[in-house]
């Protein structure tokens, strides 16, 4: 039996976790480090581990470049 899925609905979810930041909490929980531009400082990356350290760098060679470390 094949399930149907409502992709508007779960657009809908997605951006109301995204916003909430539930969905950040959630991909962490579960072991992902996360990347994306930091409001305050736009020419550096901000990368967020599972374990909640945040800080700033860059990509080069494919491997993320710590700057600095915010926590």
């Amino acid at each position: 039996m094949i399930n149907s899925l409502d992709v508007l609905k779960l657009a809908k979810q997605i951006s109301r976790d995204s916003l909430s930041d539930a969905l950040s909490h959630e991909l962490l929980t579960h072991g992902n480090t996360l990347c994306g531009k930091h409001t305050d400082f736009p020419n550096y990356i901000e990368r967020i581990t599972p374990r909640g350290k945040k800080s700033l760098g860059f990509w080069r060679n494919g491997e993320f470049e710590e700057v600095i470390c915010l926590l």
